[in-house]
């Protein structure tokens, strides 16, 4: 699967929208969300899941910031207790 690494700096435009859904429901409405010039879209579900998924990275890099050392540590013990992690 190819990766493709968006860096934002805080000033690009966040546009949240929707497609709409066909008149006879033959295509579903579509959650979209413009970064700049690149546009995110999919289903409600999978843009709350990615909303999730943001929000504890976001989270993981303001805990790293407060104390790395402390986070380190949870991190190390939460390896040792599941290694398939």
């Amino acid at each position: 699967m190819p990766q493709i690494t968006i860096h934002l700096g805080g000033r690009e435009r966040l546009e949240p929208a929707i497609s709409r859904a066909t008149p006879l429901g033959a295509l579903g409405t579509e959650a979209l969300v413009w970064i700049g010039t690149t546009r995110i879209r999919g289903s409600a579900t999978a843009l709350r899941a990615l909303a999730d998924a943001l929000t504890e990275a976001a989270d993981l890099a303001d805990a790293y910031d407060t104390d790395p050392e402390a986070f380190n540590q949870r991190e190390q013990e939460q390896a040792e207790r599941d290694p398939d992690r």
